[in-house]
Protein backbone atom coordinates (compact mmCIF):
# COMPACT_ATOMS: atom_id res chain seq x y z
CA UNK A 1 0.00 0.00 0.00
CA UNK A 2 1.35 3.30 -1.06
CA UNK A 3 1.77 5.94 1.50
CA UNK A 4 0.11 9.22 0.76
CA UNK A 5 2.25 11.90 -0.71
CA UNK A 6 3.16 14.54 1.71
CA UNK A 7 2.40 17.22 -0.99
CA UNK A 8 -1.32 16.38 -1.29
CA UNK A 9 -3.60 18.09 1.15
CA UNK A 10 -6.78 16.41 2.10
CA UNK A 11 -9.89 18.36 2.84
CA UNK A 12 -13.09 17.36 4.41
CA UNK A 13 -15.90 15.95 2.22
CA UNK A 14 -18.19 18.88 3.06
CA UNK A 15 -15.66 21.41 1.83
CA UNK A 16 -15.15 19.54 -1.49
CA UNK A 17 -18.81 19.96 -2.62
CA UNK A 18 -19.33 23.67 -1.97
CA UNK A 19 -20.62 25.58 -5.16
CA UNK A 20 -19.15 29.00 -5.88
CA UNK A 21 -21.56 31.72 -4.74
CA UNK A 22 -23.34 29.67 -2.10
CA UNK A 23 -21.60 31.62 0.50
CA UNK A 24 -23.14 34.91 -0.97
CA UNK A 25 -25.74 36.69 1.17
CA UNK A 26 -29.46 35.98 0.63
CA UNK A 27 -30.36 39.53 -0.45
CA UNK A 28 -28.13 39.29 -3.51
CA UNK A 29 -30.04 36.26 -4.77
CA UNK A 30 -33.33 38.07 -4.22
CA UNK A 31 -32.08 41.07 -6.24
CA UNK A 32 -31.14 38.91 -9.20
CA UNK A 33 -34.56 37.26 -9.14
CA UNK A 34 -36.38 40.61 -9.22
CA UNK A 35 -34.16 41.89 -12.05
CA UNK A 36 -34.89 38.82 -14.12
CA UNK A 37 -38.61 39.22 -13.62
CA UNK A 38 -38.47 42.91 -14.81
CA UNK A 39 -36.48 41.93 -17.89
CA UNK A 40 -39.07 39.27 -18.78
CA UNK A 41 -41.98 41.72 -18.38
CA UNK A 42 -40.30 44.39 -20.54
CA UNK A 43 -39.50 41.87 -23.25
CA UNK A 44 -43.16 40.75 -23.40
CA UNK A 45 -44.34 44.39 -23.58
CA UNK A 46 -41.94 45.23 -26.44
CA UNK A 47 -43.02 42.12 -28.32
CA UNK A 48 -46.69 43.15 -28.12
CA UNK A 49 -45.92 46.73 -29.30
CA UNK A 50 -43.79 45.65 -32.26
CA UNK A 51 -45.44 46.75 -35.64
CA UNK A 52 -46.98 44.11 -37.75
CA UNK A 53 -44.95 42.85 -40.60
CA UNK A 54 -45.47 44.93 -43.76
CA UNK A 55 -47.81 43.28 -46.21
CA UNK A 56 -46.29 41.50 -49.04
CA UNK A 57 -45.57 43.77 -51.92
CA UNK A 58 -47.99 43.44 -54.76
CA UNK A 59 -46.71 41.84 -57.75
CA UNK A 60 -45.36 44.47 -60.09
CA UNK A 61 -46.41 44.01 -63.63
CA UNK A 62 -43.43 44.56 -65.80
CA UNK A 63 -44.32 45.83 -69.22
CA UNK A 64 -42.08 44.99 -72.07
CA UNK A 65 -39.86 47.81 -73.18
CA UNK A 66 -41.17 49.87 -76.10
CA UNK A 67 -38.99 49.39 -79.08
CA UNK A 68 -38.69 52.58 -81.12
CA UNK A 69 -37.75 51.98 -84.69
CA UNK A 70 -35.34 54.49 -86.19
CA UNK A 71 -36.80 56.79 -88.88
CA UNK A 72 -36.18 55.73 -92.43
CA UNK A 73 -33.01 57.03 -93.93
CA UNK A 74 -33.70 59.77 -96.50
CA UNK A 75 -32.63 59.03 -100.05
CA UNK A 76 -29.25 60.22 -101.13
CA UNK A 77 -30.62 62.27 -104.01
CA UNK A 78 -33.01 65.07 -102.90
CA UNK A 79 -36.25 65.31 -104.77
CA UNK A 80 -36.66 68.76 -106.41
CA UNK A 81 -39.68 70.71 -105.20
CA UNK A 82 -41.79 73.10 -107.24
CA UNK A 83 -40.99 76.82 -106.94
CA UNK A 84 -44.39 77.66 -105.54
CA UNK A 85 -43.85 75.19 -102.73
CA UNK A 86 -40.41 76.57 -101.89
CA UNK A 87 -41.72 80.17 -101.71
CA UNK A 88 -43.03 81.14 -98.25
CA UNK A 89 -46.78 81.60 -98.06
CA UNK A 90 -47.97 85.18 -98.34
CA UNK A 91 -49.53 86.39 -95.07
CA UNK A 92 -53.18 87.19 -95.30
CA UNK A 93 -53.93 90.86 -94.62
CA UNK A 94 -55.56 91.38 -91.29
CA UNK A 95 -59.11 92.56 -91.37
CA UNK A 96 -59.31 96.06 -89.97
CA UNK A 97 -62.64 97.03 -88.49
CA UNK A 98 -63.29 100.71 -88.90
CA UNK A 99 -65.72 102.03 -86.35
CA UNK A 100 -68.22 104.55 -87.65
CA UNK A 101 -67.61 108.09 -86.37
CA UNK A 102 -69.58 108.99 -83.30
CA UNK A 103 -72.39 111.45 -83.89
CA UNK A 104 -71.54 114.99 -82.78
CA UNK A 105 -72.63 115.72 -79.25
CA UNK A 106 -75.51 118.07 -78.90
CA UNK A 107 -74.42 121.48 -77.57
CA UNK A 108 -75.20 121.93 -73.94
CA UNK A 109 -77.08 125.08 -73.21
CA UNK A 110 -75.37 126.81 -70.36
CA UNK A 111 -77.39 129.35 -68.43
CA UNK A 112 -75.95 132.78 -68.06
CA UNK A 113 -74.39 133.66 -64.74
CA UNK A 114 -76.93 135.08 -62.30
CA UNK A 115 -74.88 138.23 -61.82
CA UNK A 116 -74.92 139.04 -65.56
CA UNK A 117 -78.67 138.48 -65.84
CA UNK A 118 -79.27 140.57 -62.76
CA UNK A 119 -77.12 143.46 -64.00
CA UNK A 120 -78.80 143.46 -67.41
CA UNK A 121 -82.38 143.41 -66.14
CA UNK A 122 -82.19 145.49 -62.94
CA UNK A 123 -82.62 149.26 -62.87
CA UNK A 124 -83.38 151.90 -60.26
CA UNK A 125 -85.96 154.66 -60.61
CA UNK A 126 -84.70 157.98 -59.21
CA UNK A 127 -86.36 159.24 -56.04
CA UNK A 128 -87.40 162.88 -55.60
CA UNK A 129 -87.72 164.80 -52.31
CA UNK A 130 -89.83 168.01 -52.52
CA UNK A 131 -89.00 171.30 -50.73
CA UNK A 132 -90.94 174.50 -50.11
CA UNK A 133 -89.71 177.75 -51.64
CA UNK A 134 -86.54 178.92 -49.96
CA UNK A 135 -86.66 175.98 -47.47
CA UNK A 136 -84.12 173.26 -46.70
CA UNK A 137 -86.58 171.03 -44.84
CA UNK A 138 -87.39 167.88 -46.86
CA UNK A 139 -90.99 166.70 -47.30
CA UNK A 140 -91.60 164.10 -44.50
CA UNK A 141 -93.80 161.81 -46.64
CA UNK A 142 -91.22 161.73 -49.44
CA UNK A 143 -88.43 161.00 -46.97
CA UNK A 144 -90.30 158.11 -45.34
CA UNK A 145 -91.04 156.48 -48.67
CA UNK A 146 -87.49 156.99 -49.94
CA UNK A 147 -85.79 155.50 -46.85
CA UNK A 148 -87.75 152.25 -47.18
CA UNK A 149 -86.88 151.90 -50.87
CA UNK A 150 -83.21 152.81 -50.44
CA UNK A 151 -82.63 150.38 -47.57
CA UNK A 152 -83.69 147.44 -49.77
CA UNK A 153 -81.82 148.67 -52.85
CA UNK A 154 -78.54 149.35 -51.05
CA UNK A 155 -78.71 146.00 -49.30
CA UNK A 156 -78.51 144.30 -52.72
CA UNK A 157 -75.70 146.66 -53.75
CA UNK A 158 -73.49 146.96 -50.70
CA UNK A 159 -70.67 148.62 -52.66
CA UNK A 160 -72.86 151.09 -54.58
CA UNK A 161 -72.94 154.83 -53.91
CA UNK A 162 -76.13 156.87 -53.49
CA UNK A 163 -75.81 160.25 -55.23
CA UNK A 164 -78.01 163.04 -53.79
CA UNK A 165 -78.35 166.01 -56.11
CA UNK A 166 -79.94 169.25 -54.79
CA UNK A 167 -81.92 171.59 -57.08
CA UNK A 168 -83.44 175.09 -56.82
CA UNK A 169 -85.75 177.24 -58.94
CA UNK A 170 -84.59 180.02 -61.21
CA UNK A 171 -85.47 182.87 -58.85
CA UNK A 172 -82.66 184.58 -57.00
CA UNK A 173 -78.98 184.84 -57.76
CA UNK A 174 -76.94 181.91 -59.02
CA UNK A 175 -74.71 181.83 -55.93
CA UNK A 176 -77.75 181.67 -53.68
CA UNK A 177 -79.33 178.90 -55.74
CA UNK A 178 -76.14 176.79 -55.63
CA UNK A 179 -75.89 177.23 -51.86
CA UNK A 180 -79.58 176.39 -51.46
CA UNK A 181 -79.23 173.29 -53.66
CA UNK A 182 -76.30 171.99 -51.62
CA UNK A 183 -78.11 172.63 -48.31
CA UNK A 184 -81.13 170.65 -49.51
CA UNK A 185 -79.00 167.68 -50.57
CA UNK A 186 -77.10 167.78 -47.26
CA UNK A 187 -80.36 167.83 -45.27
CA UNK A 188 -81.59 164.70 -47.11
CA UNK A 189 -78.25 162.92 -46.48
CA UNK A 190 -78.47 163.58 -42.72
CA UNK A 191 -81.97 162.09 -42.55
CA UNK A 192 -80.86 159.00 -44.54
CA UNK A 193 -77.97 158.41 -42.12
CA UNK A 194 -80.43 158.46 -39.23
CA UNK A 195 -82.54 155.95 -41.16
CA UNK A 196 -79.67 153.42 -41.17
CA UNK A 197 -77.85 154.11 -44.44
CA UNK A 198 -74.07 154.25 -44.10
CA UNK A 199 -72.39 157.59 -44.72
CA UNK A 200 -69.73 155.92 -46.91
CA UNK A 201 -72.47 155.12 -49.45
CA UNK A 202 -73.73 158.73 -49.71
CA UNK A 203 -72.39 161.44 -52.01
CA UNK A 204 -73.80 165.03 -52.06
CA UNK A 205 -73.62 167.60 -54.83
CA UNK A 206 -75.46 170.84 -55.89
CA UNK A 207 -77.04 171.26 -59.33
CA UNK A 208 -78.07 174.91 -58.94
CA UNK A 209 -81.10 176.58 -60.47
CA UNK A 210 -83.41 174.90 -62.95
CA UNK A 211 -84.47 176.16 -66.37
CA UNK A 212 -88.23 176.44 -65.75
CA UNK A 213 -89.81 179.90 -66.03
CA UNK A 214 -93.43 181.07 -65.78
CA UNK A 215 -95.12 177.69 -65.19
CA UNK A 216 -95.76 177.36 -61.44
CA UNK A 217 -95.75 173.56 -61.52
CA UNK A 218 -92.47 173.41 -63.42
CA UNK A 219 -90.88 175.96 -61.12
CA UNK A 220 -92.03 173.98 -58.07
CA UNK A 221 -90.48 170.87 -59.64
CA UNK A 222 -87.11 172.53 -59.56
CA UNK A 223 -87.22 172.83 -55.76
CA UNK A 224 -86.24 169.25 -54.93
CA UNK A 225 -83.45 166.73 -54.27
CA UNK A 226 -83.05 163.75 -56.64
CA UNK A 227 -81.42 160.45 -55.52
CA UNK A 228 -79.80 157.95 -57.91
CA UNK A 229 -77.62 154.86 -57.37
CA UNK A 230 -74.32 155.12 -59.23
CA UNK A 231 -73.68 152.19 -61.59
CA UNK A 232 -77.33 151.16 -61.83
CA UNK A 233 -79.35 152.02 -64.93
CA UNK A 234 -82.02 154.68 -64.68
CA UNK A 235 -85.40 153.00 -65.16
CA UNK A 236 -86.94 156.23 -66.42
CA UNK A 237 -84.33 156.59 -69.14
CA UNK A 238 -84.72 152.94 -70.19
CA UNK A 239 -88.47 153.38 -70.48
CA UNK A 240 -88.08 156.54 -72.54
CA UNK A 241 -85.63 154.79 -74.85
CA UNK A 242 -88.01 151.88 -75.52
CA UNK A 243 -90.90 154.18 -76.43
CA UNK A 244 -91.43 154.75 -80.19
Amino acid sequence: MLAPSPNIAFTSPAAAWVVAGEDAPAWLATGFAVAGTLVAVMSASLWQQAPAAPPAMAAVQVRPALVVEPPPKPPDTPVPLPAQILAPPMPMPATVQVEPPAPPAAPIARPEPPAAVKAASECFAPLAIAFERGSTRPNPADMKRSVTILQKALTRHADATLVIEGHADASGSEDLNVLLSYSRAKAVAELLKKGGIASRQIAVRAAGAGAAHGNADAVAGDRRAIMRIAGIDDCDQLTATKQP
